[in-house]
């Protein structure tokens, strides 16, 4: 007998000229669940003349209506925490070539590595931030047209999540500044880090916040208001693209510097191929050529030749042999063209190469270094063999 009643009801205030909004905030505040409520608003349209569609076509047309509604959502969830994690990487990695922290772990920062990420994290706000823009639009564009829909319990429960986890960051990063200050940690590098992550939590709890006025409680949110905080966070993002551009450099600088990583690691393991070379035949190779004859170290061809150019790295004798202590040593020197200085030694040769790092502080252009070979292991001194003292017999009597 309810649903009659509440028919009833709607039906009476349609004739006063009540919009359904209000009708549904006086039913909503009285217990009522939207979904009678919008049972009731269809009958009372009914009532009053309004075509109903075919029994056959109107359950599959609301099913396919809310499972696109959710998988709008959804995707647009994947998005928003694919642009939050590239943009907090972004600014992070900027922070910290900019800002580099004397307590800092050593090796466990890489420029490579930084610039890397900050490269990535770019492509990742180029493809996801437009894809999570329209996205958005979409779902805007669906309320909008159609001021009865509602969406489907999943959607508002992935919302509310979103919100929550939102919140927990904003409360946990504040938590964290204040024990960072009372621990004594008061830098530039950690507040900046702390103001990035509060700014994302921020605005996507803001976002989300106008969002669900405007959905959920059919709040007047104009449609500038969302369009201006959409030019505050693309502002935001087109920033931190200019800024991880500047500090980790241009992708033709970026290449510069893997083509010069690549010729530490020729150079290193050339270096350590003849130093061997010199070990196993003592006397270090005329040529590069040298090498390539002998079956045993033919394998450092791959290390001869610049990877841009192709032409070979320059070998020369410095000192065929000299005496060094109990040994014999040679010198030799490599020289290569570099395209960039050296921005530091960096984790990424040595450990691919297993070769010295003496070519990781460079300058750009023509570059050569020196390097000490052992010729002959030096031989083990003679000891004289102590005379063995005979053994007296010992009597038994």
């Amino acid at each position: 007998m309810e649903a009659p009643i509440l028919s009833e009801y709607v039906v009476s205030r349609i004739r006063t000229g009540i919009a359904k909004a209000e009708i549904k905030e006086e039913l909503v505040a009285v217990g009522w669940t939207e979904e009678e409520i919008e049972a009731a608003y269809r009958s009372a349209m009914v009532a009053f003349g309004a075509p109903v569609p075919s029994a056959g076509n109107r359950p599959t047309l609301a099913h396919k209506a809310a499972t696109v509604d959710v998988v709008i959502n959804f995707f647009s969830f994947i998005l928003l925490g694919i642009v939050a994690s590239a943009l907090g990487t972004l600014f992070f990695q900027i922070i910290n070539i900019s800002f580099p922290d004397v307590l800092d772990v050593a090796g466990s920062f890489s420029l490579g590595q930084a610039t890397s990420s900050i490269h990535y994290a770019i492509a990742a706000l180029f493809i996801g931030f437009p894809l999570y823009f329209f996205a958005m639009r979409l779902w805007f564009r669906k309320f909008r047209e159609d001021e009865g829909r509602t969406e489907s319990a999943l959607s508002k429960w992935l919302t509310y999540l979103v919100l929550l986890v939102a919140a927990v960051t904003i409360v946990g990063d504040l938590i964290t500044v204040v024990f960072t200050m009372l621990q004594g940690e008061v830098t530039v590098r950690f507040f900046l880090k702390a103001l990035t992550i509060l700014t994302i939590a921020g605005a996507i709890f803001g976002f989300y916040y106008l969002e669900r006025r405007k959905v959920q409680y059919h709040a007047d949110i104009t449609r500038s208001t969302f369009q201006n905080f959409g030019r505050g966070v693309m502002t935001l993002i087109v920033t931190g693209i200019v800024l991880g551009f500047f500090v980790g450099g241009s992708p033709t600088t970026e290449r510069n510097r893997a083509l010069d990583q690549a010729r530490v690691g020729h150079l290193g393991g050339l270096a350590s191929c003849i130093k061997q070379y010199a070990q196993s035949f003592g006397a270090l190779p005329v040529t590069l050529g040298d090498l390539r004859q002998s079956s045993q170290y033919n394998y450092c061809a791959s290390y001869m030749r610049d990877p841009e150019t192709g032409e070979s790295y320059e070998y020369r004798i410095v000192t065929p042999s000299r005496v060094a202590g109990a040994g014999q040593v040679g010198e030799f020197e490599l020289c290569a063209t570099f395209a960039s200085p050296s921005a530091g030694v960096t984790a990424a040769s040595e450990p691919m190469y297993g070769a010295t790092s003496l070519w990781d502080e460079h300058d750009a252009g023509y570059n050569c270094d020196t390097v000490t070979a052992q010729l002959l292991a030096p031989s083990a001194p003679n000891v004289p063999e102590k005379p063995v003292a005979p053994v007296s017999p010992v009597m038994i009597e």
